[in-house]
C-alpha cells in the first residue's frame, strides 16, 4: 500500500468530471482520479466546509459510527477488475476492523473529515489509463456532425425564406 495525500480537486470543463489529484507522501507519484458530477458533489461540499459547518450525509455517518462504537481508521483506493478504481473505508472497533466499499470520492471525503491516512494499492499504477476525450461510441455519433460542419455555408443562415437563395443564383 502506498500512502498518499490529497493535493487538489478541479473541474474538467471538457469532460464534465471532477479531477481529484493525490500525491505520494514519500515519493514522486501522482494519481489523478476522474469522478462524475454526482459522485464528486459530496467531496466538493466537504472540501469547502468550514470546521463549524455541517454536511447532512457525513454528519449522519459520523453519528452512526459513534453510536456503534467504531471509528474511521483509514481509506483505501484499489483497482477492481472490470470496474476501475474502487474505494473503501476501514473502520476500527472493539471487535477489530471492518472494510466498507464506497465511491473513491466518498472515501476521500471521509478521510479528510476524520483526518485519517489515504492508501492506494500498488497495482493501481499498473492499471492507469490515459483520460481520452472521446470514446469510440462518441466518435461514431459525432462523426456526422463534423462532416455536416464542413458542408455548411454562411448563406444557409439567410434571413429570408429557404428558397430565396435559389432565385438569386
Amino acid at each position: 500500500m502506498i500512502l498518499m495525500h490529497f493535493r487538489e480537486m478541479r473541474r474538467c470543463p471538457e469532460h464534465h468530471h471532477a479531477i481529484i489529484l493525490l500525491e505520494e507522501v514519500s515519493g514522486h507519484r501522482t494519481l489523478a482520479v476522474a469522478a462524475d458530477r454526482d459522485e464528486s458533489a459530496r467531496l466538493w461540499r466537504e472540501l469547502g466546509r468550514r470546521s463549524e459547518g455541517t454536511h447532512p450525509i457525513y454528519d449522519f455517518v459520523d453519528k452512526l459510527l459513534e453510536t456503534f462504537g467504531v471509528a474511521t481508521a483509514r481509506v483505501v483506493l484499489e483497482y477492481v477488475p472490470g470496474e476501475g478504481l474502487g474505494g473503501s473505508v476501514v473502520l476500527r472497533g472493539a471487535e477489530g476492523e471492518l472494510t466498507i466499499p464506497c465511491y473513491p470520492s466518498d472515501a476521500l471525503a471521509l478521510a479528510k473529515r476524520a483526518r485519517v491516512p489515504i492508501f492506494v494499492a500498488g497495482d493501481v499504477f499498473s492499471h492507469v489509463q490515459p483520460f481520452s476525450s472521446l470514446t469510440s461510441e462518441e466518435d461514431q455519433l459525432g462523426g456526422g456532425v463534423a462532416e455536416w460542419l464542413e458542408r455548411i455555408d454562411p448563406a444557409d443562415f439567410s434571413a429570408g425564406p429557404p428558397n430565396d437563395r435559389l432565385t438569386e443564383e
